[in-house]
């Protein structure tokens, strides 16, 4: 279970019969999400992670390359960092 500050909750799905990798990269994007609705409702920028190449306009893409659970660029689909690898500067604030 994810929990914002304001007591509401989101549970987590992993997605049965993925590789761990698939099920690594599914739990991030759910991650991703809850983040996201959380910054989006205290006024902050709804950006997380961030692209390090597109900085605040687009966030990175939870998805699986050469069978590792990477965070990736959505526009030029370039690898950033495997994913619970990212910079203390890349969380959620």
């Amino acid at each position: 279970m994810l929990y914002a500050p304001d007591g509401s909750g989101q549970g987590l799905m992993p997605a049965m019969g993925a590789t761990p990798a698939e099920r690594l990269a599914s739990l991030a994007e759910q991650v991703q999400e809850w983040a996201v609705e959380a910054l989006w409702s205290e006024g902050a920028s709804a950006v997380w992670p961030h692209c390090p190449v597109h900085p605040d306009t687009h966030p990175l893409t939870a998805t699986v390359v050469a069978g590792t659970a990477v965070w990736a660029c959505p526009k030029n689909g370039a690898t950033v960092t495997r994913i619970g690898t990212l910079e203390s500067g890349a969380r959620p604030r």
